[in-house]
């Protein structure tokens, strides 16, 4: 060792405590030029620019962060914020893996455009102590921006947050008359589920279920809306028994919500419709409880088309939607708006395909007895 001076790889020596004095003092440039290379600005000569950086290299230097914060730079830091419910354990489960997909989605374009992600869950929306973690990580310039999915409509905290100007970005809410060039907003069209009904109908189904979920966010609002124009379209009567509430968009909660069916001993519909894939599971689950078959007994059609459907027994006729492609736009476009405040508003609604497998066939009864 070298007057407190630590050996590193690749040759050189690592400083104990250096800062961006010694970092410049070595170099022979100014404090201001070391802070102007840090922050890549522009006005620096190239051969200055590169001592620095190979001053810097050379020392293992890393800027301090807090200072940084405090100084008021970016962070480079995205928020993402997801409204998982209080179901979502320590392991990761079948429901989570389209949860898993959109975040590997958003971390690999923030990494792309030179920007870290700082995933947060939220068990619980309404919670004040949740909800100041939230605000405290905007306001406290831990992050440039943030992305949150699975909100309720009209979220106070989201609109508190783009009232003070921080660039938002937002899945899945519908929000009329908002415009702000800091709100950035990618939502799915839910008129897939009219196809649905529309295919169900073919098939000469009348007697059709809907299996939907929390009433509170826009996916849940829209589809049940859709849901019923397409049966209305088709002349087919909408039964309340047959609009099933499940608490949250999971196998579980469509598992207890459809027991709780069955047990009542109804009347059976000849197609179920599901909020969403994993739905659809738990769905199918409870039917072959009770030995029905799918699709000899009872059709079902998903949503969302995760990964895992075409390999589900029977592959399950669902709507797809480009996740991959609206998570990478929502990303990108937060990033394009902390760079650049002055772009205007961005909005972008993405369309699904019906995609048609196995799990449905013509109906051959108007309906089942249990």
């Amino acid at each position: 060792m070298q007057g407190g001076l630590s050996p590193i790889p690749g040759g050189g020596f690592l400083a104990k405590n250096i800062d961006a004095s010694k970092i410049a003092q070595i170099a022979g440039v100014s404090r201001a030029t070391v802070s102007r290379v840090i922050n890549n600005y522009a006005f620096v000569k190239p051969s200055t620019r590169e001592r620095v950086l190979n001053v810097i290299e050379q020392h293992a230097y890393s800027p301090n962060f807090s200072a940084r914060i405090l100084a008021g730079k970016r962070s480079y830091t995205i928020g993402l914020f997801h409204a998982v419910g209080d179901h979502v354990g320590p392991k990761s489960r079948l429901e989570d893996t389209q949860i898993n997909f959109m975040t590997e989605r958003i971390i690999h374009t923030a990494i792309a455009a030179g920007y870290y992600v700082l995933v947060y869950q939220v068990s619980d929306p309404d919670r004040k102590a949740e909800q100041k973690k939230i605000v405290d990580m905007f306001k406290q310039n831990r992050i440039d921006g943030g992305v949150f999915i699975g909100f309720p409509n009209s979220y106070d905290l989201i609109e508190n947050l783009i009232e003070q100007g921080f660039v938002t970005g937002i899945f899945n809410q519908r929000i009329s008359g908002k415009h702000e060039g800091n709100r950035v907003l990618v939502r799915m069209d839910y008129s897939g589920f009219k196809r649905a009904v529309d295919y169900a109908a073919g098939l000469g189904h009348r007697d059709i279920m809907f299996v939907c979920a929390d009433m509170v966010r826009q996916s849940g609002e829209d589809i049940a809306g859709i849901f019923r124009e397409g049966m209305n379209r088709n002349g087919l009567v909408i039964r309340d028994e047959f609009i099933l509430k499940a608490g949250a968009f999971t196998r579980t909660h469509a598992v207890e919500a459809f027991s709780r069916f069955m047990e009542l001993k109804p009347p059976m519909p000849s197609c179920i419709v599901c909020a969403n894939d994993i739905m659809a599971f738990g769905v199918v689950e409870v039917l072959r409880r009770c030995g029905l078959k799918v699709p000899g007994d009872v059709s079902i059609i998903g949503s969302d088309d995760i990964l895992v459907s075409q390999y589900f027994d029977p592959p399950l006729t669902t709507t797809r939607y480009d996740f991959d492609e609206m998570m990478k736009t929502l990303t990108a476009k937060v990033v394009e708006r902390i760079e650049n405040p002055r772009i205007d508003h961005f909005a972008m609604t993405y369309p699904g395909k019906l995609v048609i497998r196995d799990s449905c066939l013509p109906c051959s009864a108007p309906g089942l007895p249990v």
